[in-house]
This record gives structure tokens, C-alpha cells and sequence, in this order.
């Protein structure tokens, strides 16, 4: 079932559409969500969600439920072979962090792709957004101010086809989609036959289910077994020379004695019922544009990762979460259309450097697995920038700012920078850091509300940075006690397109509250968490902060011309 009078097609029922679906649906913005497949998928699958992920399902309403369900990494362990008792080592593929007042969500969490598919589309049901499935996407055509297309539905015992027309269209149907082809996109990299791997979740007893258990050589015959938050299964890599793939995808039953051999025929356990399993070769590509008129590519559409570091689906999340607040604005007409232009400006660079990382990484021995993790912090994504992107604003003063990073990076900046993907991420997200336009936004809990309009009687007193932006619009930061500062904010703000920003002074503590000069809300940094995040664009003599709704910097300004600027680049401004 679609929502009311859908204009804009998602085709693709995974993670990226879902996520789409409700950042789009949260914006007041019906969509019509499809998907070839008969019902959805089993599996694990991309299981891993990094920090920033988190971050963005809390901003979007669903994080709670996630954290609920989710699992910690286990410890891996490896077995000595060939009797595949003995523990070799041990160590944390990723390494617990403790929660700062910046960051809280510090670490991956595994949740298993179906149940979070299954959270997703739960959250877009009470919203009046159910997937449609065995919709399939025939063909479109781009008319230049609509697309008409042609949709396969089941109805009943047979299928009838449809032409309906909307304002865009967003291919999230994966890489052998329909979208990306008919775009005639090129989808350059390569395909691994390093390690022919087979993937699945299998019921195990007999196992530690607090350790991710390893035997064997990648190179050679090798097992993964990770238990998962269902009871007694574990989501499993098989990698092996005389494994014949195509028969043990078409005859599951026949891993069995597989998964005995390559434990060391460990006579202690009990391999039980495939849920799945798949042939799977490691792909690295991407396309070479992520748009084409009023038709979009995101997720694995757009761009294919190996497993390793886990960063497909994550990566996905953040196309949405980019698309979406833009399509949105620009469909409602409360933007202008170039606004769409910064999709693949935007994530073009990033989606290419993290393609770039995850190459490094599956070069690896795999014995280095671990170490090459630890080294790359960058994978918990929370360093993702746009500082290049044409529509971010930052008027620190450029001496300041270069002393600032001098100080903070020493010589090691520019080593780092090329390390990490040609500058599109900042592996150190510590409270110090400096903080520039297109930046991710720091949170900061401890805020004590002292005002808000309008009233909301049954709001607690204290809350969070991350708990006042909204994903459905703007917020700008005015960080003063000058009652004439937020005075002239709210006036160029009032020009804006209603329902598109809000405006949130920030008050250092022991600071009174100014009479009501209009802002959305008024809060006290009691705990000085907010003004130590922001500290260096404060210094700089930039007390306006925007955080798009996205959650990334748009705008650090001393100015309202420079507010101004940053506002009509991304919005209909009167």
C-alpha cells in the first residue's frame, strides 16, 4: 500500500529504500514504495551498524528499537588446526568505546538485515507506508517534468500493469537493479575471486555464543561462525579450494559434513538447519554519477562493497538520509532544483574513498584482520564530511582555523588525510577537534530547557543536542545571550518556507533567559558540554551554527549575510 498520492517511486524494498521511505514520509512527503521480491529476505546479511548509523535510526525514530534488539560484537577467537580446539588468539574486531558526551553511540552493534528491515518497515506501517511486494519496475521514461513508468502488480492469482506518473523516481533495487541499467550509469571496479566464500546463517549448539569463533587459513579451507541475537544461530563465511559453490548453494543439506571438516571435526557440535546461504564473490563498484534528471541511484545500486569492514549497507543509510531532506524540500517546491545536484557532489567523493579503504582492507592477510580495523577508525563513519560541497558555508577566519588544525593535528594532518580517502573523512572525533561546515554535529546532553514554542506539557526538563534537531528540518544553533543576536536570526528566519527551520539559542550556564524573542527553543548548556563541542567555531567569533537535517553542518556564520547565503542555496528564501 502506498501512502496518500505518492509523487515520488522508491524501487527497492532494502535498508537505503526503507530509510528513504521514512526520512521522505517524516518530511510530509507521500511516497510509493516497491519491490520485485515475493515477501522479504531472510538472513543477516549486512549486519554490522556502525555508529553514525545509529545516530541517524535515533534522529529518524527508530534507534530505541534497534539498541533494543541489537547485539555487542563478540571477542573472535582462533582455533589451532587440525583438531580445532585449541585457542590460538583472541582479540575484538572492533574495539569497545566508552560513550563521551559528543558521541553516544560509540559502537557497532550486529542486528541481522531482516529484523532491521523489519523495524524499518513496522515504523513506515504507522505512518501509512507499506512496501508493496512483487511490484516490478518494467521501464520508465524521463519526460524531462515527469517520469512516466510502467509497474508490474500482483493481483489476485495474476499480475496487471500500471503507467502511473511521478515527479521522481529512486532506484534502491540493488546492484543488478533495473534503474541503474536503464540509466546506462557505468559501474567501474572490480570482482574478487580471491576468496570464494559461502554466506548463510546456520543453527549451531554446542557453542560459545559469546565469542565469534574462526579455524582455518582464508586462503586455504576456512570457517566464520558469529553467533547472531537469534537463539543458537550463527551467521557463517565458508571459504575453501575444492568447495564446489553451485551445488552447495542448490543443496544446503550438504554443508553439514562441510562445517564438521572445517571445525576440525569437533565432535561437540550440532549443525542444525540452514535459514539460508548464497554464493558470494567480493565486489568493489560504483557509478559514475548517482543522478540522471529526475531519476536517482542509491545504496548498492550505486555502489557495491566486500563484507569486510562492513560498511555496504551503512554507506547506503547515508545516501538516504543525503537524498532525502533535499528531494524533499525540492519536491514540496520550497527549493530549488540545483539543490539535487549536491546528491552526488556530495557523495560521490565519500562513496569513492570508502570504496578505496575497503580495497585496502580485503588485501589484508587475514590473520591482519583485526589490527587493519583497529587502525581504521574511520569505518564507524563518524568522520564523514563535506567540507568540499558547494552549498556548505563556513566563515571561521581562515588564519584561525589553520591555527587550530595546526595545533590539533600537528604534522601528521596532511599523512592522515590521504590515509583516510582524500580528505573526505577525520578519523579523530574526539571533544578537541575542530569543527568545520559540513562536519558531522556534535551532540551534547545536560540541556536544560528553559523555554520552547510551543509548549509541550509533557517534555522533560533536560535534553540533548541530538533530541532538539529534527530530521524534517533545519536547526540553527544561535550560540549568545545577546537578545538582539536571536532577535535578527528569527527575523531572516521567518522568510524562510514555514515548517523548514527552527531556531534554538543556546545559553552558557548561569545565564538568565532573555524575554521571548521568538527562537523555537531555549536551552541552558548547565553542563558546558554544548559551547566545549562548539568551542572552536564560538572562538572564531561564528556563534550561528546550522545542522541540516541530515545531521551534518551547513553553516558555521558570524554574519547574516552569511546565514543568508548558506539559506538560499538551500531553500526558497523570500
Amino acid at each position: 500500500m502506498a501512502s496518500a498520492n505518492p509523487r515520488i517511486l522508491i524501487v527497492g524494498a532494502g535498508p537505503t529504500g526503507l530509510v528513504l521511505a521514512l526520512a521522505l514520509v517524516r518530511s510530509g512527503v507521500p511516497v510509493r514504495l516497491i519491490d520485485k521480491e515475493p515477501a522479504s529476505r531472510l538472513g543477516q546479511r549486512g549486519a554490522g551498524i556502525m555508529p553514525r548509523s545509529l545516530e541517524l535510526f535515533h534522529a529518524l525514530g527508530v534507534g530505541a528499537e534497534i539498541l533494543r534488539r541489537a547485539i555487542p560484537p563478540p571477542q573472535a577467537v582462533v582455533y589451532e588446526m587440525p583438531r580445532g580446539v585449541k585457542v590460538l588468539s583472541k582479540f575484538d574486531m572492533w574495539p569497545r568505546n566508552e560513550p563521551t558526551p559528543q558521541r553516544p553511540f560509540p559502537n557497532v552493534v550486529m542486528l541481522g538485515q531482516d529484523h532491521l528491515e523489519q523495524i524499518l518497515r513496522t515504523e513506515l506501517k504507522t505512518l501509512g507506508c507499506e512496501t508493496e511486494w512483487g511490484a516490478t519496475l518494467m521501464s520508465f521514461d524521463d519526460a524531462g517534468d515527469v517520469v512516466h513508468t510502467r509497474i508490474s502488480c500482483p493481483r489476485g492469482d495474476a499480475y496487471v500493469t500500471e503507467s502511473p506518473t511521478f515527479d521522481y523516481v529512486v532506484g534502491t533495487d540493488g546492484a543488478r537493479g533495473l534503474v541503474r541499467k536503464a540509466l546506462g550509469l557505468t559501474f567501474l571496479g572490480e570482482t574478487s575471486n580471491a576468496h570464494n566464500l559461502i554466506v548463510g546463517d546456520v543453527m549451531v549448539h554446542g557453542l560459545d555464543s559469546t565469542l565469534w569463533h574462526m579455524w582455518g587459513d582464508i586462503d586455504d579451507a576456512w570457517i566464520s561462525l558469529r553467533p547472531t541475537e537469534v537463539p543458537f544461530m550463527c551467521s557463517f563465511l565458508l571459504s575453501g579450494p575444492n568447495i564446489d559453490h553451485a551445488s552447495m548453494v542448490a543443496h544446503p543439506e550438504a554443508l553439514g559434513p562441510l562445517f564438521v571438516q572445517y571445525t576440525g571435526g569437533r565432535k561437540d557440535l550440532v549443525f542444525g538447519d540452514v535459514v539460508w546461504l548464497s554464493h558470494y564473490r567480493p565486489s568493489i563498484r560504483m557509478v559514475n554519477k548517482f543522478r540522471v534528471g529526475r531519476v536517482f541511484v542509491a545504496g548498492d545500486a550505486a555502489h557495491v562493497h566486500s563484507i569486510t569492514g562492513g560498511q555496504g549497507l551503512n554507506t547506503g543509510i547515508q545516501d538516504s538520509l543525503n537524498l532525502a531532506w533535499k528531494l524533499a524540500l525540492v519536491q514540496r517546491r520550497l527549493a530549488p532544483e540545483a539543490l539535487l545536484e549536491t546528491f552526488s557532489e556530495e557523495r560521490a567523493p565519500v562513496v569513492a574513498a570508502m570504496l578505496h579503504q575497503i580495497t585496502a582492507l580485503l588485501k589484508e592477510n587475514a590473520g591482519e584482520s583485526a589490527p587493519a580495523l583497529k587502525r581504521n577508525g574511520g569505518l564507524l563513519q563518524l568522520g564523514v564530511h563535506c567540507r568540499w560541497s558547494s552549498i556548505v558555508v563556513d566563515e571561521q577566519q581562515a588564519d584561525l582555523v589553520d591555527d587550530i588544525a595546526d595545533e590539533f593535528y600537528g604534522d601528521e594532518e596532511e599523512e592522515e588525510e590521504e590515509e583516510d580517502g582524500d580528505g573526505v573523512q577525520d578519523t579523530d572525533v574526539g571533544p578537541d577537534r575542530p569543527l568545520f561546515a559540513g562536519d558531522r554535529a556534535p551532540d551534547a546532553p545536560g540541556l536544560v530547557v528553559l523555554r520552547r514554542r510551543p509548549e509541550r506539557a509533557s517534555e522533560a526538563r533536560t535534553t540533548s543536542l541530538f533530541q532538539t534537531f529534527l530530521a524534517a528540518r533545519h536547526t540553527v544553533l544561535v550560540f549568545s545571550d545577546h537578545a538582539a543576536r536571536c532577535a535578527a536570526v528569527v527575523r531572516l528566519l521567518a522568510k524562510c518556507p514555514a515548517g523548514t527551520m527552527q531556531c534554538a539559542l543556546v545559553l552558557r550556564a548561569g545565564s538568565q533567559a532573555a524575554e521571548d524573542l521568538g527562537a523555537d527553543v531555549v536551552l541552558c548548556d548547565a553542563g558546558g558540554h554544548a559551547y566545549r563541542a562548539y568551542t572552536h567555531a564560538v572562538s572564531a567569533g561564528c556563534d550561528m551554527v546550522v545542522v541540516r537535517p541530515d545531521g551534518l553542518v551547513g553553516a558555521i556564520v558570524r554574519s547574516r549575510e552569511g546565514l543568508r547565503r548558506y539559506l538560499r542555496g538551500v531553500l526558497k528564501v523570500q
